[in-house]
């Protein structure tokens, strides 16, 4: 049972209020014809629009199966009118690039009837309303009639309760008109029909209810509801929902309509395409190029394995201003410099070092162990010593500054060949001995400076360095103790104490280091800080002193720290105490340095080795600094290649704004298509779905088309690049940088399709349905 109770609808047009329908109440059967006659202006049609869900009532109440619709939302009104309505329009309203087959299947769609039922469902109306022989036209290869027959079989497919006609033979000849009455009359035999007509003799003839309407109220009922008719109208509560595949089907038939016009918006868009496909040929030429030459020409760059250890590659990207800076003339200047140190950690077993001794690792490339410490430096600066120079503090990031006195993290083989001499010469690894390592300027962390006892703002020059020594105080020089708990000495307390041991040229815990040279790295691939580097015959003395030390031994027998102002916790154990006072001859780091690039796989393998089937925690990571080197050449290029990019993308967005321009233009060209399918239960998602899917299409072929070229234009780019790089290959599109740039030229239109697609999910259904 369908009914109307006090049903208003009014429109305002500034501070006017104009009412189409005035409280009208009407009971309609299960299976009866009911005209709705009345002039123009009357509110037939509102009334029609209003029980068929596509407008909404001010006021009153329409009830179905005794349900109040007064709380439906948009996803009741769009499920209702998918399976509860059918409507037979005046002017046909069928989708023109769908053939008639099409248009009646696609009420089916948005109840999600499988391909096979919903085909057999639509040729059987279809040989109901008398069209068999012709469901692969399309509608304006139809009669009027015939093209009414199809709105009447596209009305009843879904086999709704309800059939709404608005003017059904409006537009059609008597003739014609007398046989969609009859087929109208046939269906109402087990649905109620509603028609608005104007036509008082058809209403006579064939229906068996009239209701006349004035000025938006019943004045006349010739049949009106009886409460024992009462029959229930079928409940059906499934919601309607459009597949993305038939979105999709729906935007490719109205493209190829407009095949013309598709094939040059998708040329226009792959205009930015080409550009950056063009870039990325080259980007992926030239990483190829690089590859080449780390196999060859970077073979001899070290593996690191570290307990805890510097990313070079992260040193390199924050300070890239030590290497454009133009040297000065004569010596070495301050300057203060940024520093950014990347950290990374491994716990390096006993169990790790007898698996790389045991190994074959020696046979592939030189070892060279380093030891984590902390310990003194000192320099005489007249009667006054300096300490520990470190750089500044860089919060929050770093609280604490990084030593420029370190063990040297190369062996001589690799100093000799990825270092200049700038003044003296390099150290001797037999010796105690160190080399200062200046920036391409000539230039020093001030903090060095102060601690060599020079002036920060005047060019010292080179041979006021080379030959000066400083002092290593291990542990037994730099800690006192008192009842058993060790403390580090300091300048400002133990001056004296200081200043005796220095002077003690025949104390066994005290290093003198002697400055060999300065040096400056002679290739963009090494990247090392400015700083003093002593030799590994020095770092193995301190590691000899330092396990036999006082405070060493002390800490071993116990369980809480015995070093002033230390504490051993979570965050800082026993061993890493033990670590930091040199009392484990357990390397905290080694590098590896290949013989060849064949050689490195050989090492890299071994390396891996070692972590098979072992827990993430307990694995054994490495750090490859040819890859770091690498990295960095990858890196300028990247940025040049961003900014290339970046300047091709802008007709690439230029290209999406248009086709969102395009997309839009289809929504106005199809607003009539968007009142049909609300008419018959799509949801407002369903008609951005349409959209969306028209401008994803249109990406999909402007990305593709873009490829296509640039696959054209590669070997042409090549010539003229042959030349110059001695690469005839230099430009090569990677088959996934392709389907990526067809899936951004994709997501640019879709995000370009938004607006467009979300103003046709708004419109209204009435005012669509009458667009032209």
């Amino acid at each position: 049972m369908l009914e109307v109770r006090k049903l208003t609808k009014y429109y305002e047009i500034g501070e006017q209020r104009f009412d189409a329908v005035k409280g009208i109440n009407l009971t309609f059967r299960q299976d009866e014809f009911v005209s709705i006659l009345g002039e123009s202006g009357s509110g037939k049609t509102t009334l029609l629009n209003l029980i068929g869900g596509l407008d909404r009532y001010n006021s009153g109440d329409i009830i179905i199966d005794n349900v109040s619709t007064k709380n439906y939302k948009d996803k009741d009104w769009d499920a209702y009118r998918n399976h509860r309505v059918g409507f037979v329009f005046q002017n046909y309203n069928l989708i023109a690039h769908l053939d008639v087959l099409s248009n009646v299947e696609l009420a089916q769609t948005l109840s999600g009837v499988s391909r096979e039922v919903r085909r057999k469902r639509a040729l059987d109306v279809l040989t109901r309303v008398g069209l068999k022989d012709h469901v692969n036209k399309k509608p304006n290869q139809l009669s009027g009639g015939q093209q009414q027959r199809v709105s009447i079989a596209r009305a009843l497919v879904n086999n709704p309760t309800i059939i709404l006609a608005d003017e059904p033979t409006g537009a059609l000849d008597s003739e014609t008109s007398e046989d969609i009455m009859n087929l109208l009359k046939e269906i109402s035999k087990d649905k109620l029909i509603i028609m608005v007509t104007h036509n008082a003799d058809l209403a006579k003839r064939f229906s068996n209810r009239i209701v006349r309407l004035k000025d938006g109220e019943v004045i006349g009922d010739t049949n009106p509801y009886d409460k024992k008719d009462n029959k229930a109208l079928k409940n059906e509560t499934s919601k309607s929902s459009m597949s993305y595949f038939t979105a999709l089907r729906l935007s490719f038939k109205n493209m190829l309509t407009k095949k013309t016009r598709t094939l040059i918006t998708a040329l226009a868009g792959s205009i930015g395409i080409i550009g950056v496909a063009l870039v990325m040929s080259l980007q992926y030429g030239f990483t190829e190029y690089l590859n080449d030459m780390e196999r060859g020409t970077f073979a001899g760059l070290p593996l690191e394995v570290s307990r805890s250890y510097t990313d070079f590659s992260a040193i390199i990207n924050a300070n890239r201003d030590r290497v454009e800076a133009e040297p000065v003339e004569g010596g070495v200047v301050g300057y203060e410099p940024e520093i950014s140190f990347a950290f990374a950690t491994n716990d390096i077993t006993q169990d790790y070092i007898d698996y790389i001794e045991n190994s074959e690792l020696s046979a592939h490339g030189t070892i060279v162990y380093q030891y984590d410490y902390k310990t003194q430096y000192y320099y005489l600066d007249g009667n006054k010593l300096n300490a520990n120079p470190t750089s500044n503090p860089q919060p929050p990031f770093s609280f604490v500054g990084a030593d420029y006195i370190n063990q040297s993290a190369f062996s001589y083989d690799f100093v000799t060949e990825y270092f200049d001499i700038v003044s003296g010469s390099y150290y001797n690894p037999l010796n105690y001995e160190a080399v200062i390592v200046v920036d391409e300027g000539h230039r020093l962390p001030n903090n060095i400076m102060t601690f060599l006892g020079l002036s920060q703002n005047t060019i010292i020059p080179f041979e006021n360095l080379v030959g000066q020594s400083f002092k290593i105080f291990t542990n037994n020089a730099m800690y006192k103790e008192n009842e058993g708990i060790f403390t580090a000495k300091n300048t400002n307390v133990d001056t004296a104490d200081l200043l005796s041991l220095y002077n003690d040229e025949s104390n066994q815990n005290v290093i003198t280091v002697t400055i060999s040279g300065i040096i400056k790295v002679n290739t963009d691939f090494v990247s090392v800080g400015e700083g003093i580097y002593y030799t590994p015959k020095v770092a193995e003395r301190i590691i000899e002193l330092n396990t036999q030390s006082d405070v060493v031994v002390a800490q071993l027998a116990s369980e809480t720290s015995v070093v002033n102002g230390v504490t051993i916790s979570l965050n800082n154990t026993k061993e890493d105490v033990l670590y930091t006072l040199g009392g484990y001859d357990i390397p905290s780091g080694i590098l590896v340095y290949p013989n060849s690039f064949d050689d490195k796989e050989a090492i890299l393998n071994i390396l891996d080795a070692y972590n098979i089937g072992k827990d993430e925690e307990a694995q054994v990571n490495y750090v490859d600094t040819v890859a770091s080197a690498v990295g960095m050449i990858k890196t300028v290029m990247d940025s040049i290649s961003a900014v290339l990019i970046a300047f091709a993308a802008i007709s690439l967005f230029v290209s999406s704004v248009m086709i969102g321009i395009i997309t839009y233009t289809s929504v106005l060209e199809r607003t009539k298509e968007i009142g049909v399918l609300r008419s018959i239960g799509a949801r407002k998602k369903d008609i951005s779905r349409v959209f969306n899917a028209e401008a994803i299409l249109i990406g999909l072929f402007a990305g593709s088309l873009g490829v296509i070229i640039t696959y054209l234009l590669v070997p042409i780019v090549n010539i003229f690049l042959a030349e110059p790089t001695g690469n005839d290959q230099i430009a090569q599109l990677f088959y996934l940088h392709a389907l990526l740039l067809i899936g951004i030229s994709v997501l640019l239109t879709f995000v370009a399709g938004l607006i467009p697609a979300k103003i046709a999910s708004n419109k209204d259904p009435v005012a669509a349905l009458r667009s032209e």
